[in-house]
């Protein structure tokens, strides 16, 4: 995948001073979290996005352009959501939570358990009561659904 990254993985115990979590996140992520904070687009755009197991990513890809990525650890049938990375000329279209949306129903639909590391995908998940719903109560606590 070229053109983004994802940012380190963080201690749980870690603090955000700003507020996204309770947890320190890079400028790229936050500006996804609060992507999710913003109603969702009803033209949702058109993408496809497709599971690279030998990365352990799910990719995005819109008009032939990898424009983002979840990068995922799978053990058994409990899949890790680790980091959510957008190119920046991709964000603010609602692509963020439509791939969110994208990796859950898939999951969902594949019988998999989910824990949610990513505050991207945390902040979905509060934002969208049906999907905390379907994840469990763990949610609340942000680190497993």
């Amino acid at each position: 995948m070229t053109g983004f990254h994802f940012p380190p993985q963080l201690s749980p115990d870690e603090s955000d001073p700003a507020g996204h979590g309770g947890f320190h996140i890079s400028l790229d992520q936050r500006a996804l979290v609060d992507e999710m904070r913003t109603p969702a687009s009803t033209d949702e755009a058109s993408f496809s996005i497709a599971r690279d197991e030998s990365r352990d990513v799910f990719v995005a890809t819109k008009d032939g352009v990898e424009f983002g990525g979840v990068l995922f650890d799978e053990k058994n049938d409990r899949v890790l959501l680790l980091a959510t990375s957008i190119l920046p000329e991709y964000r603010g279209m609602g692509l963020a939570a439509a791939l969110t949306r994208r990796v859950l129903d898939s999951l969902h639909a594949e019988g998999k358990r989910v824990t949610v590391r990513c505050p991207v995908f945390r902040s979905f998940v509060q934002q969208h009561p049906e999907y905390a719903a379907r994840l469990g109560a763990q949610v609340q606590a942000g680190r497993r659904c």
